[in-house]
This record gives structure tokens, sequence and C-alpha cells, in this order.
């Protein structure tokens, strides 16, 4: 019985590891929002871009979020949690979905 509960753990263990690594490798920026302002995290995307989403949350008066733009069968997903309103989110994604997803890959190692 301790067998099983030890080979049930260790496989739960890798799971949520893998679960975290494909995450990583899928995810193009994350991005803070804080009282209007916008910080990248991680990754970058294109100036253009990243200047109209700082135009977006500022009009929006965001007070705190986090937006993650993550690859989805070849495109860009943005997810968006914290307090902010669901125009401002939809805001969020037409901003990104404006750019060809290859060029949110390239300004990935550009910025």
């Amino acid at each position: 019985m301790e067998l099983i509960a030890g080979a049930a753990l260790a496989l739960a263990l890798t799971m949520t590891v893998l679960w975290f690594a494909t995450r990583a490798a899928i995810t193009i920026c994350i991005a803070e929002f804080e009282k209007g302002k916008v910080r990248v995290v991680s990754g970058g995307i294109a100036p253009r871009v990243l200047d109209d989403v700082k135009d977006v949350v500022k009009r929006g008066r965001v007070k705190a979020a986090t937006m993650r733009i993550v690859r989805s069968r070849g495109r860009a997903h943005v997810e968006v949690k914290g307090d902010i309103l669901p125009d401002v989110t939809q805001q969020l994604r037409n901003v990104v979905g404006s750019v060809p997803f290859a060029k949110l890959i390239n300004a990935r190692r550009n910025v």
C-alpha cells in the first residue's frame, strides 16, 4: 500500500513539474498592471503593442491585474486576472490580436 501511495505521489509531482514547464514554454509575455502602470515581468512584446497596452490600461483605470500572453494553436491568447473590467480585457485582446503572431515572437528576442 505504501508503494502505491509513493508512486502516486511521485506521479503527481512529475505531472506538476511538467505542467509548469509546458506553461512556461508557451508563454510569450507576462505583464503586471498597477494603478494604471504596466510592467513587463517576463518575456516581451513589440514596442508598438506595449504602448497600446499602456494606453488601454491607463484609460481603463486598472488598479491591479496580471496579463499573460500565451501561444494557443498558433495564435496569441490573452489571459487576464485581477481587478479589471471585461471591456478593458476585450480591448487588451484586440490590441494583442492586431499584431501577427510571428511579430510577437520576434519581439520577445528584441525586447
